[in-house]
């Protein structure tokens, strides 16, 4: 009989101990409930050193990026259409410009500018400016013609005023009565089609005032267009101061259309419309040295006025008259001097625009 306490040889199975065999008992049985998903945004970040996914974790981006503004953009927009208003008002015109600059300039800033919007708006406001910066200088232009001619009036009705009032040791019966005042008296007309435009035509009347102290100032002259039947075709009106002796006055009817003028009618102010102005004192022009140049294409007209006025006379208007052979007025256009100085000469260049046959002959008048 072996040793129990002799270790078997490898060769020979030895038998579990009766611990070996004693029972196990079994683990409690605990259910596994999954997590709920929690999004790639509870994935745990990976351990120091461990490699990234393949994938991201965040997914892109999907959203449209946020508009531009567009405020510059509406905002020169605004300007410039305030400043093409005050560009067609005379005298408020002078202050167009800075609106007009300031609509310029925030239209450039937002053209250019990416983080600004509204590119069809900046666009639109700087031709806006531009286009008002046009208007407003002619309409400046005119404004200051309009003043001007303003000045003049408002220099001859002084002139008149202090003539007509009696000196202290002048009885005031020595004055006109107001009934002696005559009535203007119409000399000649003429009237005929441009050579460009046979819907233009031209026009021109010679009235006489024969009140040699007394002068129209800034009256009226209506000149009507008739055919044949007595219709009237078109119509013109033009402001003058008529001084004493001959005045002429030209112009353009645009609307005749297809019409034939045969006669025109001439309306003018009344005799009592006549306000004292003694020739003596109260100046006129004189007009010498009328010469035409004409070439293939045009006439010109030149010559020299003499003022005797006292004072300064702008944008005085020339008229010259152009008759044929047999003396009857064949052409008639005006130019202007924009100063004649007082008891100074001014050269004038009125444009005929066909050329005239050399014997035509010329003649002008000055006219306020």
């Amino acid at each position: 009989m072996s040793d129990p306490t002799v270790p078997a040889s490898p060769d020979v199975p030895v038998s579990p101990t009766p611990e070996a065999h004693a029972p196990v008992a079994p683990e409690a049985y605990v259910p596994t409930v999954p997590a709920p998903y929690a999004g790639p945004e509870a994935t745990a970040p990976p351990a120091y050193g461990a490699v990234p996914p393949a994938y991201s974790a965040y997914p892109a981006s999907t959203a449209p990026a946020p508009p531009r503004p567009k405020t510059l953009a509406v905002i020169a927009l605004v300007l410039a259409g305030i400043g093409l208003v005050m560009a067609f008002i005379p005298v408020v015109t002078w202050f167009a410009g800075a609106a007009l600059l300031a609509a310029f300039i925030i239209g450039l800033v937002a053209l250019v500018n990416k983080k600004q919007g509204g590119k069809g708006f900046a666009i639109g406001a700087v031709v806006v400016s531009v286009v008002g910066w046009i208007v407003s200088i002619i309409v400046t232009i005119a404004s200051f013609g309009m003043i001007g001619q303003a000045a003049i009036e408002e220099s001859q009705r002084d002139e008149v005023a202090s003539d007509s009032a009696p000196a202290e040791d002048e009885p005031a019966a020595e004055e006109a009565p107001a009934d002696t005042r005559q009535e203007l008296t119409l000399v000649e007309t003429a009237f005929g089609q441009s050579s460009y435009d046979s819907s233009t035509w031209w026009y021109v009347a010679v009235v006489d005032n024969p009140n040699e102290d007394y002068i129209f100032s800034f009256a009226g002259i209506d000149v009507e267009a008739l055919d044949a039947n007595g219709t009237i075709l078109d119509s013109s009106s033009d402001y003058r101061t008529i001084l004493a002796g001959r005045t002429a006055v030209v112009g353009t009817f645009f609307s005749v259309g297809d019409g034939q003028i045969t006669e025109l009618n001439v309306r003018g102010p009344a005799a009592t419309d006549a306000t004292r102005a003694p020739s003596s004192t109260t100046g006129g022009f004189q007009i010498a040295d009328v010469l035409p140049t004409t070439d293939d294409y045009s006439t010109n007209v030149h010559g020299n006025v003499t003022s005797t006025f006292a004072e300064d006379q702008e944008l005085v208007q020339v008229v010259v008259i152009a008759r044929n052979g047999a003396g009857a007025i064949v052409a008639a256009e005006s130019g202007y001097i924009d100063r004649l100085p007082s008891g100074g000469t001014a050269q004038f260049e009125v444009r005929f625009f066909d050329p005239l046959p050399g014997d035509t002959t010329y003649e002008a008048y000055a006219v306020l």
